[in-house]
């Protein structure tokens, strides 16, 4: 096998839990102990607006150019009332603007592969959990591979 061909898949992890040392976080030291990650709590991301301008202090494109690096995002998230915990809605509303005043840099997220994976107290987490992962994935143009609860 020539290995100066073979591409090396790169991964990144958006970790979207409020409590920095929590079942989340022990969950990706665990499963993913050399992948890069980023925690949300640590990043200033403002409210998507339907002007889209934020102040200078907003982070998210930052965050942007840095997953753009990566072949395979992995979303991680605590269950929070039965969804994703709010930091990642809060990303997940700010993807919208990257099919707006971001559309170039958006573009650049294209057929990325992306994985879900979750954590709770109970198993009661239904299918349709990952639904806004799946449809953002294919309004984006992602590969959706899978989503794990834990």
């Amino acid at each position: 096998m020539n290995l100066k061909n073979k591409k090396i898949e790169t991964q990144i992890i958006i970790n979207s839990t409020h409590n920095k040392d929590g079942n989340t976080s022990q969950l990706i030291k665990k499963l993913y102990p050399n992948s890069k990650s980023i925690k949300l709590i640590d990043y200033k991301i403002e409210l998507y607006n339907y002007d889209e301008k934020y102040s200078d202090d907003d982070e998210f494109l930052l965050i942007i150019n840095e997953i753009i690096k990566y072949d395979k995002i992995i979303f991680a998230t605590p269950v929070y009332w039965y969804s994703m915990s709010s930091l990642m809605k809060i990303f997940f509303d700010r993807i919208t603007d990257l099919i707006g005043t971001q559309e170039e840099l958006g573009r650049k997220l294209m057929g990325k592969k992306i994985e879900v994976i979750t954590t709770s107290n109970g198993n009661n987490l239904g299918d349709n959990f990952f639904l806004p992962f799946k449809e953002t994935a294919d309004y984006l143009h992602l590969e959706y591979i899978d989503g794990k609860h834990y």
